[in-house]
């Protein structure tokens, strides 16, 4: 094994003065689907105040053939070789509230060691909660509200939670065996997955980056402003509108997705329902109580009960 350490601090850094309650944790997984998590990362890092902590050696873990780097030819040279970064940032909240966050590609080895390394930075930094983001493509129209549908090590985390799937067997990403890692360590995860429509999932959808904003705020309590994420949404809306406008075929396949969507929504609205009405037995139990009330006498009056009118003065 590599003897060599997977993490290492900048050189300024003295890691003892370094606490935080929450970690985010947005390293790449199959695909980031609407590019939600770097539109999340950029966003992060480029409207809140923030520093570098240290990074991850990627030539331990990164696949290069897998995950190859970007770089420029120009006319007769190369140039611009843009090293793969695993970085950890501290950041702060627009409450000047602390956290962490781990940004990406996604591990393609030595899972187990990179694991074991950010649970070491979880103990380390006093880290009371690790929430994973992240995206998937779904069939669902840009004209609603992107849904993120959370998980988490432990089902009371996510008070009032209504899964929306069932159990499935499937192939794992290093975000998700992260977590099994961290549960199993006896540490808390939150997991965020922005559904993103599926023909927007190879090109940004803000709107996927907003709606993980939220679910910050939701589970960790982070206040994090989402103007310029908004705008860059609007922007995005009005092109497909357009497109819509100009092609029939889309705009029906579009309204096909939001028939679906709002079906979804209603049949998941009348299940809630139904499971807030009180059950048969509680009915029976409660009419049983009821009508113990009617057969209680009532107390009499100071001075004893009378049966006419005047009696007393008799």
């Amino acid at each position: 094994m590599n003897a060599k350490p997977l993490f290492g601090y900048e050189s300024h850094i003295d890691p003892r003065t370094v606490h935080a309650q929450t970690m985010v944790v947005t390293l790449g997984s199959f695909a980031d689907a609407g590019h939600a998590q770097r539109l999340l990362n950029d966003h992060l890092l480029n409207v809140l105040s923030n520093h570098l902590l240290g990074q991850f050696d990627a030539d331990q873990v990164i696949s290069y053939r897998e995950q190859r780097p970007t770089i420029l030819f120009n006319s007769d040279h190369f140039s611009q070789y843009r090293t793969p970064s695993l970085a950890l940032h501290e950041v702060r909240d627009a409450d000047n509230v602390r956290f962490l966050l781990l940004v990406g590609p996604e591990p393609g080895l030595q899972w187990e060691r990179m694991a074991a390394a950010i649970a070491d930075i979880v103990d380390r930094h006093d880290v009371q909660r690790t929430v994973i983001a992240g995206s998937m493509p779904m069939p669902a129209p840009h004209t609603r509200p992107v849904i993120v549908s959370r998980w988490a090590s432990r089902s009371d985390l996510l008070p009032g939670n209504k899964p929306l799937f069932g159990t499935m067997l499937m192939s794992a990403a290093f975000p998700l065996m992260l977590a099994t890692r961290l549960a199993e360590d006896g540490h808390d995860v939150i997991g965020l997955t922005a559904h993103v429509p599926h023909y927007l999932g190879d090109t940004d959808c803000p709107d996927a980056a907003i709606a993980l904003v939220d679910g910050l705020k939701d589970v960790a309590g982070l206040r994090i402003p989402t103007i310029q994420l908004a705008l860059a949404a609007g922007v995005v809306r009005a092109q497909l509108g357009h497109q819509i406008e100009q092609s029939e075929e889309l705009g029906e396949h579009v309204q096909k997705l939001e028939q679906a969507y709002d079906e979804f929504h209603r049949q998941r609205e009348l299940a809630a329902a139904e499971e807030s009405l009180p059950s048969a037995d509680e009915i029976g139990d409660a009419a049983e109580e009821f009508l113990k009330t009617l057969g209680t006498p009532p107390e009499e009056p100071p001075g004893g009960t009378t049966d006419e009118p005047g009696a007393a003065s008799a």
